[in-house]
């Protein structure tokens, strides 16, 4: 998929993230069956600040989503997000996910998404981990941020 995105738009540059999302189930209360929909992005470094959340007007380099269950999410789920680029990213990026009531219906593949209050929000840095895999656990809240433009 990568390099057909690379091919098909002339960009010269992307790569691939690895990441594991998981969450206490007990968090999300009685389950009955909802469906959720996870929503992961990956930022440069630089615009994530001190609540582990990007600015409200940060692009994502990629991002991805897909539908989830309590349970998936307690055994703990692995995504592969492709960022797209121009040049050399030299900062290893930061990964921001979260899961809202509903499924991955969302336009761009989420890349215009924003966490909601509602949202289970968790992020690392993929610089911090083993093997090149983000370790993100939802575990708080999510807080209201405007849409990108």
């Amino acid at each position: 998929m990568a390099l057909l995105a690379a091919t098909t738009l002339g960009i010269g540059q992307f790569d691939r993230v690895r990441a594991a999302i998981s969450s206490d189930q007990h968090l999300l209360g009685e389950d009955d069956g909802q469906s959720y929909r996870l929503i992961v992005q990956s930022y440069a470094s630089s615009t994530v600040f001190g609540d582990d959340l990007p600015s409200a007007h940060a692009r994502p380099l990629g991002s991805v989503q897909r539908a989830v269950t309590a349970e998936e999410l307690a055994a703990g789920v692995q995504v592969d997000i492709v960022q797209i680029g121009e040049g050399q990213n030299v900062e290893a990026p930061v990964v921001v996910a979260w899961i809202e009531r509903g499924e991955p219906d969302l336009e761009f593949d989420a890349r215009r998404a924003r966490p909601t209050h509602a949202a289970f929000v968790g992020s690392s840095s993929v610089a911090e981990q083993v093997a090149d895999t983000a370790r993100v656990v939802l575990k708080r809240r999510g807080v209201p941020t405007q849409q990108a433009a």
